[in-house]
């Protein structure tokens, strides 16, 4: 049977990063030369999370500015984190971390936190075949008999919105409402204009986007869900596994901190195809990421 080479579990990990110095050398090369400008050459110092050139003596922390700096937690104890982290794809609570890790809750949460800190989405547009949609999330109440406090519950939830590529990249934000103002702010931003169908439910909200895409929509409150290539069925999906997810792996979630789990879930869905590829785009994510 022949390796996967996009797999990257606990083997690959101890591989390539068996020792705590391993992991140093890593986000040194990562981050730093080995040649120092004046012309001597950085080597590790013995019992430190240090570099010292050969010639000037100058010293380097390489965790310095990053999230490893000042922590008590080893660098191949934070490696498998993140690995754990990177191939959790339904999400993992800081209890399971800290089961798997063996540490604190409050250093599992500590680790958790500072992952899902450097997970912001870029700018980039999406392009294609876009679909668009809205979900609620959270929120308590009853709606009661005949629905007569739904606008009361319906308050109470976050709102998110998404836009997807088909087979492609996905962007997600929590915003305040669903109204068209937020909607076309949200379209403007992160959907291209040129080479792009933007693909839609019937909802009023996206009316002013008919002046500046090209869109397609299905009428859901007709039950017409697919024509054709035309459907939501993308975006339906990812918001799916989202809910089953958190409510599966965290239970629940506070509005003030859905967006970082979001975030999380976005970087995932945005790095499925490789399992290596993901853990080094996390890695990386995680090494230029201010403490």
């Amino acid at each position: 049977m022949k390796n996967n080479k996009n797999k990257f579990g606990l083997n690959s990990l101890k591989k390539q990063f068996p020792t705590d110095d391993a992991c140093l050398e890593f986000i040194f090369s990562t981050l730093h030369s080995k040649k120092c400008s004046c012309g001597g050459e950085y080597h590790k110092v013995s019992g430190r999370k240090k570099y010292q050139c050969s010639k000037c003596r100058f010293q380097i922390a390489p965790t310095a500015g990053t999230i490893f700096h000042k922590s008590d937690t080893p660098l191949s104890l934070w490696f498998y984190a993140i690995l754990v982290f990177s191939n959790a794809k339904s999400g993992i609570s800081a209890k399971q971390m800290q089961s798997n890790l063996e540490v604190t809750y409050k250093c599992a949460y500590r680790i958790l936190k500072h992952i899902r800190e450097a997970l912001k989405q870029d700018d980039k547009q999406l392009r294609g075949d876009v679909e668009v949609d809205t979900a609620l999330w959270g929120g308590r109440g009853n709606a009661g008999k005949n629905n007569e406090n739904l606008s009361a519950v319906i308050a109470k939830k976050a709102v998110i919105i998404a836009g997807v590529e088909r087979g492609g990249r996905i962007k997600a934000e929590v915003v305040e409402d669903a109204g068209g103002y937020v909607m076309k702010d949200f379209i403007q931003r992160n959907v291209a204009t040129k080479a792009t169908s933007l693909i839609t439910d019937n909802s009023v909200v996206y009316k002013s986007s008919d002046k500046t895409h090209d869109r397609y929509s299905v009428n859901h409150s007709k039950r017409e869900f697919v024509r054709g290539d035309i459907h939501i069925n993308t975006i339906e999906t990812f918001f799916a596994h989202l809910k089953r997810s958190i409510r599966g792996t965290f239970k629940n979630v506070s509005n003030q901190k859905l967006q970082s789990y979001l975030d999380s879930f976005v970087f995932h869905y945005n790095n499925r195809h490789s399992d290596k590829a993901r853990f080094e785009v996390l890695l990386g994510a995680l090494l230029h990421a201010s403490k």
